[in-house]
């Protein structure tokens, strides 16, 4: 039986911490809807992911749940009359589907975990969360249940995880572990060994390469500074310098960690799995509170919070009312293979504010102005992040996604940038890269159309980049080696390529995609060297510089022109400009591209100089910009 809450004595609470809760509360209300008696999991509608059914469900039980072990915590410390229904009502079900998911004998049985199983993700974050519920849930089990729970977990000792991340939940499990069944010397190698092959991840400036995966992306916050907070905060003591090692790169890492989030709270859309959305905040709360982060309560705060509010105030929830998959609304299409309906609630280590206490400073303390119009160099992951009229602006130089990991979708990394407000869109068919935000090559006579894949760093500064890679692949035996050089003003860029190719082929450059509604006004137009469109709200602009031949629009405007592409909103067009290129021969690409939101900024440069690669542009607005490319 759960056990009656009583009221704490607490007069008022800050107004924040209340939105807090009452946001847990808006995401769990819809889901505990769903929880029938007999059951262990919640029937959350989405895409069937590539596991199996047995592991979609135990996502579909253990990532709600753990979104409700923060809510339940922050009530222990404040909590009104409304809540105490919703609270023991869930504490029942989830004691229950517990039982009946671990029970082999159930026809609810989540099934055991095996080598490199989905279920070894589910059971690390079950260590956790089992953590974070012992006083109501764990010791209110009999002896008979607990090992019944213990017998299901230590299916998954031993089991064989990816070599990225996932190592950490190795770790929780065993951890877990041994704190119930008593220290084990063979679980305790394990978990350093784990432990030592996460570390041989850390490419410096905070950031880890997300292992096999070969990707710096938002992983570093979803779990590469999460689970080693909760490590810290549960089990540090066990190895104070390995607990200090983790401490001092979280605290590196969340140094210039808030460049990534615009005005707006939005964070670039880069790299995989962004469904998870919220999730980006994961480790800020958790390091502030175990005292390790460089932000200060109420930076802490903001970031947490706008990123929230951003999400929490678009139409993100699906026809249950749970979250969707997709990013500013449900878009199935965007998310992984490995993703179904359960998975966004991965974005429920987003709420770890809730386990502060709300007479924290966290709450109630006033922020400082933010600053704009800045850029970081991040030589680790080989990133330059940059905020510029208050959105953030991610120039990637390297990072690339592992070869055998392409399923997954090269261009979320590959492109030369990600931008808040912006987005980007998704390919026509599995073996075309989409055109946006790339330099894209097509060999005559094939459909193929290759982006950028493996990529080599050559300049990481303040104000350009500069990278070496080749377009083509395996199939037709495309090969087109690039240098790119990357610079940019305000809210324009200037790209400069040089290519040289083995084929006949047909390169594009696209800029941004402006994606819009059904109820937008859009505006398109274009010359012999410009293109552009703009919306009420915003434009993107598109001019030839030097090299190409012809200019062209990818777009999306009504439900003829084929399946939606914007991860943005329906509609969408991106502005081309193209080249045929000959074989064995070279050529220099330029181009200046703009996305923003101020109509004067988005009036053409005109160009003063091509001399001997060092070019002299002149603007109305932004005034002279001089490049030695």
């Amino acid at each position: 039986m759960t056990r009656e809450l009583s009221k704490p004595q607490v007069c008022s609470v800050p107004a924040t911490f209340r939105y807090w809760q009452n946001a847990a509360r808006t995401l769990l209300e819809p889901l505990l809807l769903l929880g029938e008696e007999g059951k262990a999991y919640l029937p959350i509608e989405g895409n069937a992911s590539d596991h199996c059914f047995d592991a979609d469900r135990l996502e579909a039980f253990a990532r709600p749940f753990l979104l409700f072990c923060h809510w339940e915590t922050s009530l222990r410390s404040y909590h009104e009359d409304e809540d105490v229904e919703l609270l023991e009502k869930a504490k029942a079900w989830f004691r229950e589907a517990l039982l009946l998911g671990t029970n082999p004998v159930s026809d609810q049985f989540f099934g055991y975990s095996t080598n490199y199983r989905q279920h070894s993700v589910e059971m690390g974050l079950l260590g956790i969360a089992f953590e974070m519920s012992r006083s109501w849930l764990w010791d209110s089990y009999s002896e008979t249940e607990r090992d019944q729970i213990l017998v299901w977990l230590e299916s998954d000792a031993g089991n064989g995880h990816h070599w990225n991340n996932h190592l950490f939940f190795g770790v929780f499990l065993l951890e877990f572990l041994s704190a119930e069944r008593g220290e084990n010397e063979s679980y305790r190698a394990a978990i350093d060994w784990y432990f030592e092959e996460l570390e041989k991840m850390y490419a410096g400036d905070g950031w880890y390469m997300d292992g096999s995966n070969q990707a710096f992306d938002f992983y570093n916050a979803y779990a590469w500074h999460y689970y080693p907070m909760w490590w810290i905060k549960l089990y540090g003591e066990k190895d104070r310098a390995r607990s200090k090692r983790f401490a001092e790169r979280t605290r590196v890492f969340l140094q210039n960690y808030s460049m990534f989030f615009a005005e707006s709270g939005e964070h670039p859309a880069f790299g995989r799995s962004i469904t998870y959305r919220f999730n980006a905040t994961a480790p800020v709360a958790l390091a502030y509170q175990i005292g390790v982060s460089p932000l200060g309560a109420a930076e802490s705060r903001e970031l947490c919070t706008r990123n929230l509010s951003f999400f929490l105030e678009r139409p993100i929830a699906q026809s249950q009312g749970c979250l969707s998959l997709g990013w500013v609304d449900e878009f199935p299409a965007l998310t992984e293979s490995y993703s179904c309906g359960g998975s966004p609630y991965w974005a429920a280590k987003g709420f770890a504010p809730l386990l502060l206490s709300p007479k924290d400073p966290f709450w109630s303390t006033k922020p400082d102005p933010a600053e704009n119009d800045t850029s970081v160099t991040l030589q680790g992951p080989k990133l330059i992040v940059r905020k510029v009229n208050g959105s953030s602006e991610i120039i990637n130089a390297g990072t690339q996604i592992g070869s055998s990991n392409t399923r997954f979708g090269a261009h979320k990394w590959g492109r030369l940038s990600y931008k808040t407000g912006w987005g980007f869109t998704l390919p026509a068919s599995s073996d075309q890269y989409p055109l946006d935000g790339s330099l894209t090559a097509q060999m005559q006579g094939s459909d193929l159309i290759y982006g950028r894949h493996g990529t080599v760093p050559l300049v990481l500064e303040s104000d350009r980049m500069a990278c070496m890679y080749s377009l083509g692949g395996k199939q037709d035996g495309l090969q087109v080696t690039v240098e790119t050089r990357l610079y940019w003003k305000g809210d324009w860029q200037l790209a400069v390529h040089r290519c040289s190719s083995c084929q006949d082929v047909k390169l594009r450059f696209g800029s941004y995609p402006l994606s819009y509604s059904e109820d937008q006004s859009i505006l398109f137009d274009r010359d012999a060297y410009l293109v552009q469109a703009k919306t009420y709200e915003k434009a993107i602009v598109l001019q030839s510089v030097m090299g190409y031949e012809t200019v062209d629009f990818d777009k999306r405007s009504n439900e003829a022109d084929g399946p939606r592409r914007s991860i943005q909103a329906p509609l969408h067009v991106t502005g081309l400009l193209v080249k045929k290129l000959a074989p064995h021969k070279s050529v220099s690409l330029a181009s200046l591209s703009y996305a923003g939101a101020n109509s004067e900024a988005a009036k053409p440069w005109k160009i003063l100089s091509i001399e001997s690669g060092y070019l002299e542009l002149e603007h109305p607005l932004l005034g002279d910009w001089e490049v030695q490319v």
